[in-house]
C-alpha cells in the first residue's frame, strides 16, 4: 500500500514538472492596449485603424506631470476584408496588441453606406472584444479623430469620445449608444438603427491664443438593413430629446411677442404614444410630460404662461423633427417599431405594401404638459 502511494506521488510530481505554467504569458507592461478602433472604405479596400495607449498615457500617479503632452500611437492597415485590414496592423506592431480594452469604435460614412453588418459580426466573434464599447459615425478624417487630445493634455481616455460626458450636458439631444444597443436596434424588425455623429469643433476653445479643437456631437446617422440611409443634423433632431426619459437636463427657450425672453431647464420627459388605425394607416397620438425650473426670464410672465409657451415649443420641435425624418424616410421616434411590437399583424400588412409607411400626417395629435417646480431667483408670478 505504501509503495503504491509513493508511486502515485512520483507520477504527480513528474506531471507537474512537465507543465509549462505561465511561462508563455507576457507582462502587462509589454502589451499594446488598443483603446479605439476605426474603419473606413477607400479605393475598393477596407482601411482599419487602431489607437494604442500605454500606461504613461492612462495611469494617474503622483509622478504624472499635468499638462505634459502624451503621445498617441495609431496603427493603420488595409485589406480585402475587414479582419484583414484590422489585423494587418499586428504585422508591424512591436508588441502584442490586446483588444480587451477597446472602448470606442469610429465608422466613416463610406463604410456605413456600404453596410456595417460584417464589421459588427467580426468584432462580436473576437474573443477579446466586449459588447459595451461606444459607437460613433463621422465624416471627419479618421486620423484627426484618433489623435484628438483632452483638455490640459490629460489622457485621451478623458475625452468625450470615451466618457460621453458632453452628451450628458444641457445642450445635448443624443445620448451615448453602446455596440449592444446599436446592434440590437438594427436587428429588431420594424426599427431603424441610429449611430451618433462625432465631429471636431475648431472655433469655441483657445489654448492661450491658439485654437484648440474639441469633440462635439453634430447629429446622427440612420440605417436600414445595416446600411446608412440618412444623416440628420442636431438642429433637425431637437424633437427626439422628448422621447428619451434618461435625459437629465435640456434647455428650452420660450418666446414672448416674437422674442426669446426666457430659458427653462426641463428633465426626464415622459413620452407616451397611442396608436390607432384609420383607413388602413397608423395614426399616432403623442403625449409628453416633463418638469423643470426657470433659468432666466426677462418678462414678467406668470408660471402658467411660461409653462404654456414651453408646451408650444415642445410641440413644434416634435413635429419639425417628424417632418424632416419623413422627408428622409427615417424614423427617429421608433413609430414603426412600436407598431410592430403592439400590432404585428397590422405592421406585416403595411410592410407588404412598403417598407416605410409613415407620412406627414402620421402624428395625429400632440399633447404636452410642463410643470415648473421652481422659478429660482426669477420673479415669476404664481398665476
Amino acid at each position: 500500500m505504501r509503495l503504491t502511494i509513493m508511486r502515485l506521488a512520483a507520477m504527480l510530481i513528474s506531471a507537474a514538472l512537465c507543465l509549462t505554467g505561465c511561462g508563455n504569458s507576457r507582462d502587462i507592461q509589454s502589451l499594446a492596449y488598443a483603446t479605439a478602433i476605426a474603419m473606413d472604405y477607400k479605393n475598393g479596400k477596407y482601411v482599419g485603424y487602431i489607437q494604442v495607449l500605454n500606461f504613461s498615457n492612462v495611469a494617474r500617479t503622483e509622478n504624472v506631470e499635468l499638462g505634459k503632452p502624451v503621445p498617441i500611437w495609431i496603427g493603420k492597415g488595409d485589406g480585402e476584408t475587414i479582419p484583414g485590414a484590422l489585423f494587418e496592423t499586428n504585422a508591424t506592431a512591436q508588441a502584442p496588441v490586446f483588444w480587451g480594452h477597446v472602448r470606442t469604435v469610429i465608422l466613416s460614412e463610406n463604410i456605413m453606406k456600404r453596410g456595417v453588418k460584417d464589421f459588427f459580426e467580426v468584432l462580436n466573434r473576437h474573443r477579446e472584444a466586449r459588447y459595451n464599447f461606444l459607437v460613433y459615425g463621422t465624416r471627419e478624417k479618421i486620423e484627426d479623430i484618433l489623435v484628438q487630445k483632452s483638455m490640459f493634455n490629460l489622457s485621451p481616455l478623458d475625452t468625450m469620445m470615451f466618457t460621453a460626458v458632453q452628451m450628458n450636458t444641457q445642450k445635448s439631444f443624443i445620448l451615448p449608444m453602446t455596440s449592444r444597443e446599436v446592434w440590437s436596434y438594427m436587428n429588431e424588425p420594424g426599427n431603424i438603427g441610429m449611430i451618433p455623429e462625432i465631429s471636431i469643433d475648431h472655433k469655441l476653445w483657445l489654448e492661450d491664443r491658439r485654437p484648440k479643437s474639441m469633440f462635439m456631437i453634430n447629429g446622427a446617422y440612420f440605417f436600414k438593413d445595416y446600411a446608412m440611409t440618412a444623416r440628420m443634423r442636431m438642429d433637425d433632431l431637437k424633437g427626439i430629446r422628448w422621447r428619451n426619459p434618461k435625459l437629465d437636463l435640456t434647455p428650452v427657450k420660450i418666446p414672448y411677442r416674437g422674442k426669446a425672453t426666457g430659458v427653462l431647464m426641463l428633465s426626464h420627459p415622459k413620452f407616451v404614444m397611442k396608436i390607432s388605425e384609420v383607413g388602413g394607416e397608423p395614426l399616432y397620438d403623442v403625449a409628453v410630460e416633463c418638469s423643470g425650473y426657470v433659468v432666466d426670464m426677462n418678462a414678467n410672465l406668470s408660471i402658467r404662461a411660461m409653462e404654456e409657451q414651453a408646451e408650444e415649443v415642445i410641440k413644434e420641435e416634435i413635429m419639425a423633427t417628424h417632418m424632416k425624418s419623413v422627408a428622409m424616410k427615417t424614423d427617429p421616434y421608433h413609430f414603426q417599431l412600436e407598431l410592430y411590437r403592439r400590432h404585428p399583424g397590422q405592421y406585416m400588412k403595411l410592410l407588404g405594401k412598403s417598407d416605410y409607411f409613415l407620412n406627414e400626417k402620421s402624428i395625429r395629435s400632440i399633447r404636452v404638459h410642463v410643470h415648473l417646480d421652481s422659478t429660482q431667483k426669477s420673479k415669476g408670478r404664481s398665476l
